[in-house]
């Protein structure tokens, strides 16, 4: 068992004021054989805050919630990916990450993890890769496989990244049944939409009453998937934060092409 008083001493010497290298906690976790995840989560739990989330802005109190917190990225294309990046960045602790597909040539245009060297690759096992460049102490469960139970049970928020309405639809459902607030997004063209659905409402039935399917994919510009993926990655913040959220009652509508954005409210639709 680590001596945490002894810990704290070392990175107490080593911060820098209220900061500390990523390079001082590898040190310390080497220095007493452990994790670097464990030294990470002394220094937040006694307000020495890494110098990589210095920026962020945020409290010591507000990184460690983010840091103990599990979210299900359902999806890990273009939406999927963009969330889990800036998940990773934002200091989140552990991503379940669920994608059967492997790159093809057509995600070049949006899919940030997607290069001429990982065509071919599975998805999840590239994401989780580069994932661990950004943040080390990032912890990741994979799954190269369609969604299932097992995706979402553990997690705290799940982010729906499907391209597919019958399976968002039932990711929903499994959502629902669980208990687990789910930050929905979709994209087409210069268009996307953004919602939280949690266990009292059933916002995607609302958006998807019919369920009949596009026989070809989308079209998707890469900076309306960069958006889109912003707005869910800053509701997943604002929902683990306890900040609240206007489009908590209702869904944002993006159209980039005209610089409107519109919140409609569920009470509009009815």
């Amino acid at each position: 068992m680590v001596d945490q008083k002894a810990v704290l001493a070392l990175l107490k010497k080593q911060a820098k004021g209220t900061y500390i290298g990523l390079d001082e906690l590898q040190k310390t976790a080497e220095t007493f054989d452990c994790s670097l995840r464990d030294i990470e989560t002394i220094a937040l739990s006694y307000s020495i805050l890494p110098a990589r989330f210095q920026r962020n802005g945020l409290s010591c109190s507000e990184q460690l919630k983010l840091f103990q917190t599990k979210v299900a990225i359902i999806g890990c294309g273009g939406l999927g990916g963009r969330t889990a990046e800036l998940l990773a960045r934002l200091g989140i602790g552990h991503l379940i990450l669920t994608d059967p597909d492997v790159f093809s040539e057509s995600n070049l245009n949006r899919q940030i993890f997607c290069t001429t060297e990982t065509l071919g690759c599975n998805k999840v096992d590239i994401v989780s890769r580069e994932l661990q460049k950004i943040n080390p102490v990032l912890e990741t469960s994979l799954h190269v496989s369609r969604f299932n139970t097992l995706s979402i049970t553990t997690a705290e928020i799940v982010i729906d990244a499907l391209d597919s309405t019958t399976a968002r639809k039932e990711l929903s459902a499994l959502c629902r049944k669980h208990s687990i607030p789910m930050i929905h997004g979709a994209v087409r063209e210069w268009y996307g939409q953004v919602t939280i659905e949690q266990s009292a409402n059933s916002l995607i039935d609302t958006l998807y009453h019919q369920t009949t399917e596009n026989s070809l994919p989308p079209h998707v510009l890469p900076m309306t998937v960069s958006l889109i993926a912003s707005l869910q990655v800053a509701e997943a913040c604002k929902l683990i934060l306890g900040t609240g959220s206007p489009i908590l009652d209702g869904w944002l509508q993006c159209d980039l092409l005209h610089s409107e954005y519109e919140h409609i409210k569920t009470g509009a639709c009815r």
